[in-house]
């Protein structure tokens, strides 16, 4: 059995009929030239013109494209490329955003770092909590099987071009200065109503600004409390 540790012998396992189900599933524009890799080929090194997409983004936190602008902005302070980040990583991400914007503000990039700080685990990226007695979540799931060799390609203006590959060599960043600023009025409310990080509904993610496209465009998307909207 390959060492799925190594993104080098992980190939994927994706089919075309499961492949047609993302595209249509979730609204994945088809100028973008999505298609299979070839069977001997990784996420990584590249196809010439295309970048690798694992179909967890889609199928497991129902993220569409385009891919929001705080995502963007966290990868490229990062310096870490969409294809290497982890799904526990990405679903951080997604939680933040969300619960910054349930609590009526714009998600803050130095809230996030005030959080989390960027993590390798084998041949890829997450998001660590720096203080486990401060976290802006409650709960996620330690397991999650089956990512690594699901995935397809689509054309490489997905994503910003200086959005470059991070070297497995490359240091991590440093620890935050003690003097440190950021919004701690922003950062003490996302802990006490911290959450579950765990998949969303459709219109959550509408309403959190998370997705864009609503499948159902006839009818706006809203919450009920107690049977009032």
């Amino acid at each position: 059995m390959a060492n799925k540790s190594n993104m080098s012998v992980c190939f994927n396992v994706l089919n075309r009929s499961g492949l047609e189900w993302l595209v249509e599933q979730y609204s994945i524009p088809s100028s973008l030239n999505p298609i299979l890799p070839e069977k001997d080929k990784t996420i990584y090194p590249f196809v010439p013109g295309k970048i690798g997409v694992y179909t967890r983004m889609f199928d497991n936190y129902k993220y569409k494209i385009p891919l929001t602008i705080f995502f963007i902005d966290v990868l490229m302070f990062h310096e870490v490329h969409l294809s290497q980040i982890n799904h526990f990583g990405l679903a951080k991400v997604c939680r933040f955003e969300l619960s910054c914007r349930g609590l009526g503000s714009d998600p803050d990039m130095d809230v996030f770092r005030a959080f989390y700080r960027l993590n390798r685990i084998e041949d890829w990226y997450t998001f660590k909590v720096r203080n486990k007695n401060a976290t802006c979540f409650s709960w996620i799931t330690l397991s999650l099987k089956d990512w690594k060799d699901r995935f397809f390609l689509v054309d490489d203006r997905y994503v910003l071009a200086e959005m470059a590959w991070r070297p497995r060599r490359s240091s991590l960043p440093w620890p935050l200065l003690e003097n440190f600023q950021f919004n701690k009025i922003l950062y003490a409310s996302l802990i006490k109503e911290a959450g579950r990080i765990k998949k969303f509904l459709e219109h959550i993610l509408i309403m959190g600004k998370i997705n864009t496209i609503w499948s159902e465009p006839e009818y706006y998307p809203t919450l009920r409390w107690g049977g009032e909207g």
